[in-house]
């Protein structure tokens, strides 16, 4: 069982006024902290600014205690099956993209990698999870009444964030200079938000894109994402297993 310890508004207290006001807005008050979280949402990614777009259901399951991401895709290249699973766990990451179930054209892992993709997963605790924004690994920094800075330390890796509020209080927009590690990947990444409505007594964001930013040339949109659902602590044997994950299920 979990730690049922509800958020309350004096977790907000230390936080940037627009932080606060943000979790207020999602319904993070009264709410238990999160301990773990599974996402399943649709997205469309592309390997090029100019390259087709591709479709695939997503199936993500996310802890926070002991901070862990295993992040599944399905979809169509050229006509063949592609699997993708990005794992983050043990304060190590990986990403691999097979082609076929049997051909490799991704295996992606290694100190700069795990650092990104500690990024990913403070993207996914402000988006997804914003109740654990509480909790003392997050340091908060105010900027303007509109933005504020969010670092995450997890084990070697401390990676750092600005997140952008519209006036009503909505997060908006997350950029992070700490997220180049793949040789395409640009100098900033961002993920602009909209769309939000209710999932399970959450409002959040129900899309959002993922966007590459480059000195030299234009931004490259290579991912927009559609959230269906979102389930907070899922007892352990309802958890999709590894089984599941890599049927797709």
């Amino acid at each position: 069982s979990f730690d049922s310890t509800l958020v309350t508004d004096a977790d907000l207290a230390r936080l940037p006024a627009p932080v606060a006001t943000y979790l207020r807005r999602t319904g993070a008050v009264g709410k238990p902290r999160v301990h773990n979280f599974v996402v399943e949402m649709d997205a469309r990614l592309n390997q090029g600014p100019d390259k087709p777009w591709m479709e695939t259901p997503v199936l993500q399951v996310s802890f926070v205690d002991r901070p862990a991401r295993l992040f599944l895709l399905r979809t169509t290249m050229k006509g063949l099956p592609v699997t993708g699973l990005h794992v983050y766990a043990d304060l190590a990451a990986r990403m691999l993209i097979r082609v076929a179930g049997v051909y490799d054209v991704v295996d992606a892992s290694g100190e700069t990698f795990t650092r990104a993709e500690t990024v990913t997963m403070l993207n996914d605790i402000c988006i997804m999870a914003p109740a654990a924004l509480v909790d003392h690994r997050f340091v908060h920094e105010p900027l303007t009444d509109t933005s504020a800075r969010v670092t995450f330390t997890n084990g070697p890796h401390r990676v750092s964030a600005t997140l952008y509020f519209d006036a009503s209080g909505d997060l908006v927009d997350f950029s992070s200079d700490d997220r180049h590690a793949l040789p395409d990947d640009g100098q900033r990444w961002s993920t602009p938000l909209r769309a939000y409505r209710d999932f399970g007594g959450m409002r959040l964001a129900g899309e959002g894109d993922a966007i590459w930013h480059y000195a030299d040339k234009p931004s490259w949109t290579y991912g927009r994402f559609v959230m269906r659902t979102i389930r907070y602590n899922v007892p352990p044997d309802d958890l999709p297993h590894a089984n599941r994950l890599l049927a797709g299920r």
